[in-house]
């Protein structure tokens, strides 16, 4: 057997599915994204303790959540093409920053003058322990998506199979409309939010379809 995986080429359907999951991963990095940004912005503000002003914080929270908030939309409404190196680069480089700033704020907390002579338990009640932690746990959290983003554009790109399994070729289309790709087998990547958007979707106007027949009841007993 030559390769671990079959050699097909993709189908619009699949091409599809992966624009779909895409934005459910971008949506996912967004909502996380801008959790930091809150949090970081409650440890900023407290006057009783304020976190220790660092660019890397602020950099890496805000640049991500508008970054992703723009592709998620130029994604949805068709406005560019999906580069996967791109989208892998950027994944990528998102899992080291949240990383490091999830290391760094409990650095912080280690060195922090007050809590240097709390004991273990005193610490958990401590405020800026408490956000502290919690900046640091979602940092991780984050970076936990922004890996596993990179790793499935990596998978589509066939940079994997290059490593693991020995392809000796690589696709030559990076773009999600490109038409003249080499064949190689593709993550199916499936859109795991779209059946619970859709219900959603479906159980919102069902309510509003109620509602609105309701008040076309009321008025007319009046």
């Amino acid at each position: 057997m030559s390769s671990l995986r079959e050699t097909v080429l993709p189908t619009e359907e699949d091409l599809r599915k992966e624009q779909q999951a895409i934005l459910g991963m971008k949506f996912l990095e967004i909502i996380w994204s801008l959790i930091c940004c809150a949090v970081h912005g409650v440890g900023i503000l407290d006057e009783s303790e304020p976190f220790p002003h660092e660019m890397l914080f602020c950099g890496t929270y805000w640049t991500f959540s508008f970054t992703s908030i723009f592709w998620f939309l130029f994604i949805h409404y068709g406005c560019c093409e999906i580069n996967y190196i791109s989208e892998a680069i950027v994944s990528l480089f998102g899992f080291v920053s949240f990383a490091v700033c999830g290391f760094i704020a409990m650095y912080h907390v280690e060195k922090d003058v007050h809590m240097q002579y709390f004991s273990d338990k005193e610490e958990w009640y401590h405020k800026f322990f408490i956000m502290s932690r919690l900046e640091s746990i979602f940092s991780m959290q984050a970076s936990g998506l922004f890996l596993m983003h990179g790793m499935f554009m990596l998978d589509v790109l066939g940079v994997l199979d290059k490593i693991y399994s020995g392809t000796e070729s690589l696709a030559s289309g990076l773009t999600i409309d490109s038409k003249d790709m080499e064949a190689y087998q593709r993550l199916r990547l499936n859109p795991f939010w779209v059946p619970l958007y859709r219900w959603i979707i479906s159980t919102f106007c069902r309510c509003c379809k109620c509602f609105q027949r309701s008040e076309e009841s009321q008025n007319t007993a009046l």
